[in-house]
């Protein structure tokens, strides 16, 4: 009996023992970390920016803000990891608001001790404004940048001053949005990871489209039943994907799939084909297609017999340009035909779609007249040339990267993909209607809901940057660099 309340006593002894070992081990979990804890955090996330691992980066950062949340050097760091974040650019904007309230010009960016931040944080918090379509918020810091008096002879000008141009830009069409729907397509397609990049044809009775899944990028298709969208078939085993395509664009009957495959520093343009019950290994294009440098993105005419795709190959008019190639009477395609200086510019121009049958284009711009990154463009055909592309406004268009409009049959329903609010996961695939379009490739007569283009000139050189789209009844002002006409 004796024998059994020892080991009794033992056994308790031993539970609160183990309990309060517990118990100090959590505490010293959630202590505080010391300095050498957080210089080691300071590293590792220096390292993992450096890598273009933002999200690691901005969980070291993180561990460091919770210790020491007024530190404008931290507040800088988890700002500049949120504005290399996608679709999170609008997280900076508070880390640099505190960040700008202690600046230095003798910043040590690898120095643990440094608790100011850097004088180019003004541009920053000026470029995080202005993806967050707050332009004079933008302006106001772009300038403080600009006007520092330890600006000279140290920073870009040039670089500041076209983002002020942008800014001004971005006012102009900002000031006139145009009546534009976005429709969520919902389940089945959208689900909690990432979808994006879609594709239809001209009756929106098929969609590709990527989907993240745990361990790749996955190329995901879907059929519209009865007004619905069938539950997603994975095809990336299909066409023979690692992990490493996104389609670019359906032909017209939904049978021919073009997609773009990236493999380290090049990019190819590849074709499968559905007979009826799956989809074929994919093959790539001949060589009057893909050339040693990159093909980005590929649309197919009505007919199939014509192939837009963009290319950085030598011989452009800038970064990617737009290309035409008709396909030949043995079924391949002929050489390249660039579509000329009306449509290419001196920065990049890609994701090309057609529709209105075939005598409207769409693209993406950073060289025409944008709101900042890339905008969506549409050109109408005139004979054989195109006309001067349009900017097609706000909201399709915003101050960060617009470079997804996929069209239908016609210009006025799209497809594209978004991080917002009432999304399902991160990035949901959305249908557009923008109904006031109709206006710009029809000989309708002019009404109140009609739209007009209206032309935007440099203000000191008188040259036309290009054309916005703004209906009947909005008054839009001139600008310091901007003339409307």
């Amino acid at each position: 009996m004796g024998l059994r309340i020892h080991i009794k006593i033992l056994l308790l002894i031993t539970i609160i023992l183990f309990s309060v070992s517990q118990m100090s081990g959590q505490k010293r979990k959630s202590a505080p970390a010391n300095n050498t804890t957080l210089k080691e955090y300071f590293e590792d996330a220096l390292y993992f920016y450096d890598m273009g691992d933002y999200r690691e980066a901005l969980f070291n950062f993180q561990k460091l803000w919770e210790a020491m949340p007024d530190n404008a050097n931290i507040n800088y760091r988890m700002g500049m990891c949120y504005l290399n974040i996608p679709g999170e650019e609008s997280k900076a904007i508070p880390y640099f608001e505190k960040a700008v309230k202690k600046i230095t010009v003798d910043f040590d960016k690898n120095s643990f001790e440094e608790n100011r931040a850097p004088l180019y944080t003004y541009y920053y918090l000026g470029e995080a404004y202005r993806l967050n379509n707050q332009p004079d918020k933008a302006l106001e810091m772009y300038n403080r940048f600009r006007n520092h008096p330890a600006f000279e002879n140290r920073y870009n000008a040039r670089m500041v001053d076209e983002q002020i141009e942008l800014c001004e830009r971005a006012k102009i069409i900002y000031s006139n949005p145009l009546p534009v729907s976005f429709e969520n397509v919902g389940s089945p397609v959208n689900t909690s990871v990432n979808n994006y990049r879609p594709v239809v044809n001209t009756d929106e009775t098929v969609m590709v489209f990527m989907t993240s899944l745990k361990f790749y990028e996955a190329v995901m298709y879907s059929r519209k039943v009865d007004g619905k969208w069938t539950e997603p078939i994975n095809i990336t085993p299909q066409i023979g994907s690692d992990g490493d395509c996104e389609p670019v664009c359906l032909s017209a009957d939904g049978k021919e799939l073009y997609l773009v495959r990236k493999v380290k520093n090049n990019a190819d343009i590849y074709v499968t084909v559905f007979d009826g019950e799956k989809w074929s290994m994919m093959r790539p294009l001949n060589k009057n297609i893909n050339s040693s440098r990159n093909e980005m993105s590929a649309c197919l005419s009505s007919d199939g017999l014509t192939l837009y795709f963009s290319s950085d190959r030598r011989g452009g008019y800038g970064g990617l340009d737009l290309y035409k190639s008709e396909r030949t009477k043995d079924g391949d395609w002929g050489p390249a035909v660039n579509l000329g200086k009306t449509i290419n510019t001196d920065k990049n121009e890609t994701n090309p779609y057609l529709c209105e049958g075939d005598k409207v284009l769409v693209f993406a711009s950073e060289g025409h007249l944008t709101m900042g990154g890339y905008d969506i463009f549409m050109s109408q055909q005139s004979g054989k040339t195109w006309s001067t592309p349009v900017n097609i406004g706000y909201p399709v268009n915003s101050t960060g990267n617009d470079m997804h409009y996929c069209p239908t049959a016609t210009v006025t329903i799209a497809y594209t993909y978004l991080n917002r609010p009432d999304g399902i996961g991160q990035y949901d695939i959305y249908r557009i209607s923008n109904p006031v379009l109709k206006y710009a490739v029809s000989n309708e007569p002019a009404s109140q809901d009609s739209i007009r283009k209206m032309l935007v000139r440099d203000r000191m050189t008188k040259d036309i940057i290009g054309y916005i789209f703004v209906l009947p009844q909005t008054r839009i002002q001139s600008t310091p660099n901007y003339l409307l006409e």
